[in-house]
């Protein structure tokens, strides 16, 4: 899909996913951490009105030290985001 398309935009080990996986680790789950990497994904993803045609879907690629906190992202509904 990604290179047939030409429509699907990859993020590459965003820092932002290091700093949510930080703080879980710190405070565990809780609201905050959940609306703060709800936040992070929409912010990695969001849409560029030069982007034309408009994206199809987005890639996040993450570090391994934030793997621990994809059940959180999984859980949200936010692991693919497709027309964030």
């Amino acid at each position: 899909m990604l290179e047939h398309t030409e429509r699907c935009v990859a993020v590459s080990e965003p820092m932002s996913l290091i700093i949510v996986a930080t703080k879980y680790g710190k405070f565990g789950d809780s609201p905050e951490i959940r609306q703060l990497a709800r936040d992070i994904v929409r912010w990695e993803c969001r849409p560029y009105p030069t982007m034309q045609p408009q994206p199809l879907g987005y890639w996040i690629k993450t570090l391994p030290n934030a793997f621990f906190i994809l059940p959180l992202l999984r859980q949200r509904h936010l692991l693919f985001l497709i027309h964030c």
